[in-house]
């Protein structure tokens, strides 16, 4: 293929054995954005080492791949945001798979996925997977491909799976039976085989000693040829809304000699370094890794990008850094526009912080920042609302040739957090919320860029969604996939009177008791339940 000829390797791929499993590492979106995928990646790195297994990078514009569909044994899918199975299903039907682990027959390939999606929920998409890796795959990946090696001999495909499923963190979801309560809460979740596990623990790479960095680099990605180098893993703060804060405890960093050696590597084959992770400014040696990036501008003219920063954490050494290496935008988060609100969600941020490291952005040369926002949060209030126009138009007023641009979502309720039993505000309510800010912002001449609520809404109904789904997922991605594809394929559903499916607004809207059983709850995250419902309470005090 054309576009494989400009990829450059930054690492030796192992020489495979005549007998190495054919395995198809598929990514749910174009070659673009997949190459873009640092997480997607380093885990194919980690299979392309590996004498046993012979993977190939499959996308949703795949043309001619390498392996047979035929004798592919193992096929895997990166899942990042819960709309991926549109993109799934694309590869699957493109080669001619069974969407459902049920009607594949032993001659199909196993079908294994992971990603913080399939981590927090997987149930609206267990129906489709024969294993589902839950939490970080760097050692839980080979230790999959090293299980499935010693009983890929067998035939029957149920075999392998409870094999596989001895695994920990590898759940198998034809290994469990779900049965409801007439109000359509969850009555029981039950393994209906001795190997399956009352829990499946999530794995966590307990080390980030050594920095992960590109693999791959090439000009056809979405960030054409940038090399990209994770900084940080998940987020101490622990805002009570945010996944990433919770599904990746501990937050972790590789030491700052394995970021300084990655930053060598990367200029030998490009001038662009991407620095990843949730807080990267919190990296405790983060004010050395701006002052080794200034020392090597001395050497070589790179760019340097920053996937974003925390809004009190911009001082004038970040900001030198980033303007030299050819940055003039920034991007910040703060999530709500109280000071009330901001200590509601744990975000710990005040409104005169802000003020001083906007300034601290423009003083120093940076010539806009994209600033995050979210509607919609518990407790909001349109006073709240009011003093998030009233800060923007101060930041505005005080910095005047500064670019600002406030990008706002609704709040969508997430498992595995202290938000996830509360209630989505409603559709009408968020969209007149939007409609105001633009209206006042752009008195300011603050550019606004919102997400689509009827979008977001989907997503929150995926979010907290349990097996029930799988139909109208399914139906949906045959409808073509839009927002008016939702709707239609439930009333589809409804009119064959096959499927019963709860209400949208009883998954995306309605607050859940404590008592409930939530359909993730037999997951393991490292901490039980009444952790995250005291942090919840504890918003309330």
């Amino acid at each position: 293929m054309k576009k494989l000829t400009k990829e450059k390797f930054t690492y030796t791929p192992a020489v495979k054995k005549k007998d190495a499993i054919p395995l198809w590492f598929c990514f749910p979106s174009t070659y673009a954005v997949g190459m873009s995928g640092l997480g997607y990646l380093s885990l194919f790195k980690i299979l392309d080492r590996n004498e046993n297994v012979y993977p190939e990078r499959i996308f949703t514009d795949t043309e001619k791949p390498v392996h047979n569909a035929k004798k592919v044994e193992l096929m895997g899918f990166a899942v990042s945001f819960e709309l991926d199975f549109l993109g799934i299903f694309k590869i699957l039907e493109k080669y001619n798979i069974p969407l459902k682990s049920k009607d594949r027959g032993n001659e199909c390939p196993v079908i294994f996925g992971g990603g913080p999606v399939l981590t927090a929920n997987p149930e609206p998409y267990a129906d489709f997977f024969d294993v589902i890796l839950i939490g970080e795959g760097e050692e839980a990946l080979t230790e999959l491909i090293d299980a499935y090696n010693e009983v890929r001999h067998l035939k029957n495909k149920r075999d392998k799976l409870l094999h596989l499923a001895k695994i920990e963190g590898l759940y198998i979801p034809s290994l469990y039976d779900v049965e409801y309560n007439p109000d359509d809460t969850i009555k029981s979740f039950e393994g209906n085989h001795p190997e399956a596990p009352e829990k499946i623990k999530r794995r966590c790479a307990e080390s980030l000693k050594n920095s992960i960095y590109s693999p791959i680099i090439t000009e056809k990605s979405m960030f054409s040829n940038m090399f990209l180098i994770e900084v940080a893993r998940g987020c101490p703060r622990r805002c009570r809304f945010c996944i990433a804060s919770y599904l990746y405890l501990p937050a972790r960093y590789p030491d700052y000699e394995s970021i300084t050696q990655a930053i060598d590597t990367g200029l030998n084959y490009t001038n662009k370094i991407g620095l990843l992770g949730a807080l990267i400014a919190d990296h405790p040696d983060f004010d050395k890794i701006c002052e080794y990036i200034l020392q090597k501008r001395k050497e070589k003219d790179f760019e340097v990008s920053v996937s974003s920063l925390r809004a009190d954490k911009i001082t004038p050494l970040i900001v030198k850094m980033l303007v030299e290496c050819h940055q003039r935008q920034a991007t910040i988060a703060i999530e709500a526009g109280s000071d009330r609100l901001r200590e509601f969600i744990n975000k710990h941020l005040s409104e005169k912080a802000i003020i001083e490291n906007v300034k601290n952005a423009a003083v120093y040369g940076l010539s806009g920042l994209k600033i995050y926002g979210i509607i919609g949060i518990p407790t909001e209030t349109q006073q709240d609302i009011d003093e998030l126009v009233s800060l923007l138009a101060k930041l505005k007023k005080e910095n005047k040739a500064f670019k600002l641009t406030l990008s706002i979502s609704s709040f969508v309720p997430k498992a595995q957090t202290p938000f996830q039993w509360a209630r989505r505000e409603d559709g009408r309510i968020l969209q007149e919320k939007s409609d105001y800010l633009r209206k006042e912002l752009a008195q300011n001449k603050i550019l606004f860029k919102p997400t689509s609520i009827k979008w977001d809404y989907i997503q929150a109904i995926l979010s907290r969604g349990d097996r029930r789904l799988a139909p109208l997922i399914e139906q949906v991605y045959k409808n073509g996939g839009t927002i008016g594809s939702w709707n239609k394929s439930y009333k589809d559903l409804k009119e064959e009177k096959i499927h019963y499916i709860p209400s949208f607004d009883w998954y995306a809207v309605r607050e859940r008791p404590y008592d409930e059983t939530l359909p993730w709850y037999f997951i393991d995250i490292g901490f039980d339940k009444q952790v995250l419902q005291a942090e919840r309470e504890k918003a309330y005090t």
